[in-house]
């Protein structure tokens, strides 16, 4: 079994879109753009070579690096198995002992968001795990589907196609990957864009664990008010209950309320669902 691939983190910002040549893409792990900025992620320090390879191009312009230790960017957790509700998830280079009964879900990370140790991605699992004991929801919505770890969950508790949706492009190929290690590409379609585009999408469950202004712009679609279930996650402190002020007025009955060190999770559903 490989040791965890990740120690350091060499985050480099770089003003413009950039693409690397494969002769720079040694020990890379991937690109997340933000705006008018990439921010490329490698796992050893490569200044040198960034800088070389931008020289005076107008189109690019080196702006910083930022080392890390990579438990730092997993909220200070070494990635190692972890257990939540009756999900086991293992990173691919431990050696899995689930226990009997347990849903076994291999992740790579990398820099994307969904390693399970964030209270938010704990809280979404503790819900997906209860609300598919007494409910068949086939087809899953996975708005900010990050590292598609709540997607695949939903997949080992018997749903049957899941559509995730995340903005960063970084995050849908962490996904993609992570889709294959759990051999479910043909049941995810992966789609990197945005979340807005996507609120008429058929689903029998919406998962959103997203931040506050971004869910509480996507409620006031009258297209997505339209599905049976909902988890909504992403809400830290008083952000709860101006969700649950706004989903009051709204054709919702709020089931439970779950929480973990000042962040929130909400399990709601149509009122007039079955």
């Amino acid at each position: 079994m490989p040791a965890c691939p990740y120690d350091k983190l060499y985050i480099y910002e770089i003003h413009g879109e950039l693409a690397l040549p494969a002769a720079a893409t040694g020990d890379f792990l991937g690109c997340w753009r933000e705006g008018d900025c990439s921010y490329l992620f490698f796992t050893n320090k490569k200044e040198a070579i960034l800088k070389e390879l931008l020289g005076e191009r107008d189109a690019w312009r080196y702006v910083s690096e930022t080392e890390i230790n990579y438990e730092e960017w997993e909220a200070g957790h070494p990635l190692v198995p972890l257990r939540i509700a009756d999900f086991y998830l293992c990173p691919l280079w431990e050696e899995p002992h689930p226990r009997p009964g347990d849903h076994l879900i291999r992740l790579d990370p990398g820099v994307a968001f969904g390693s399970g140790f964030h209270p938010t991605t704990k809280l979404c699992l503790r819900l997906i795990h209860d609300l598919y004991k007494t409910a068949r929801l086939p087809r899953v919505l996975d708005l900010g589907t990050g590292t598609g770890i709540l997607s695949l969950a939903c997949l080992a508790k018997g749903a049957e196609q899941v559509v995730a949706v995340d903005h960063n492009n970084l995050a849908i190929d962490t996904a993609r990957r992570n889709a294959r290690h759990n051999q479910a590409e043909d049941k995810i379609t992966l789609i990197c864009g945005d979340v807005r585009e996507h609120l008429a999408t058929t689903a029998d469950l919406v998962l959103a664990n997203i931040y506050y202004a971004l869910l509480k712009e996507i409620l006031e679609h009258a297209e997505f008010v339209t599905k049976p279930w909902y988890i909504f996650s992403g809400l830290v402190g008083t952000e709860v209950n101006k969700i649950l002020t706004q989903l009051q007025a709204l054709p919702f009955e709020i089931v439970q309320v779950v929480d973990e060190n000042l962040w929130f999770a909400i399990l709601a559903r149509q009122r007039t669902a079955g």
